[in-house]
């Protein structure tokens, strides 16, 4: 009977976005508060985990059954990726673990490109001005760190490339899904390209004051922001009949 409540409790928190953005922000000052302040990195395996995993339940609770398996799926091996890649970097300077969390990273990545992309025709005037920030922005962030990058230049761009190609796929959701579901995602990917944009600086360029707060909370808000976001998604009649079910 205990065991019932508590699963009711839980389940209650899940299911509330109220509740569960609540737990979730918890959780990811809990995890800022053990990077920057703990030593043993053994507690930070854990907190850090607890991100990803807590995003995880929250999408497969709210979303198992609601929607084609191949659209959840590609989340659920996303979050996957994303979560081990996040126990691996936190060793980022064991150049091994670096580059097997980055592969991580990108498939994570590749999964979320997956999952925003649709059939629907785009405006190309208005895909252009898009292109034009993403290619100033890579050049820009490249200009700064291509004296330190060594032998990580190609992974690096590569994996620059894939978040940028992630945030135009959100960026193109807009003719597919309802508005609050598109904004939240785009927002969240909005943030992601922020953090990545801190990390690489930070790694490969020059310090940046509380990077260490900085980098976790960009990106832990991100993932969020995402998640919630696909949560939140209403597929809209499509004109043309050309809506994915074939998935």
């Amino acid at each position: 009977m205990r065991s019932i409540t508590i699963k009711n409790f839980a389940l209650k928190i899940f299911k509330n976005k109220v509740y569960f953005t609540i737990l979730f922000l918890t959780i990811l000052f809990i995890d800022i508060f053990i990077k920057t302040n703990v030593e043993d990195l053994s507690y930070r395996y854990f907190s850090k985990s607890l991100v990803i995993i807590s995003l995880f339940l929250f999408y497969c609770i709210n979303k198992f059954g609601s929607l084609n398996a191949f659209k959840f799926n590609t989340i659920v091996i996303s979050l996957v990726f994303f979560l081990i890649g996040d126990l691996l970097i936190i060793n980022h300077l064991n150049p091994v673990f670096f580059t097997s969390a980055m592969i991580l990273f990108v498939i994570g990545k590749i999964m979320y490109c997956i999952n925003f992309s649709n059939n629907r025709d785009f405006n190309l005037t208005r895909l252009l001005p898009f292109c034009l920030f993403s290619f100033i922005l890579m050049v820009s962030v490249l200009i700064l760190v291509i004296d330190n990058l060594g032998d990580y230049f190609l992974p690096v761009l590569l994996y620059f490339f894939i978040t940028l190609l992630m945030f135009l796929f959100a960026y193109l959701r807009k003719s597919d899904v309802n508005a609050k579901s598109y904004y939240q995602v785009f927002l969240g990917m909005f943030i992601f390209l922020l953090s990545e944009t801190i990390f690489l600086i930070k790694t490969f360029y020059i310090p940046i004051p509380y990077n260490q707060t900085l980098i976790m909370l960009t990106y832990g808000l991100a993932q969020y922001f995402i998640i919630i976001g696909l949560v939140n998604e209403q597929k809209l009649p499509d004109p043309f009949g050309l809506n994915n079910s074939s998935f």
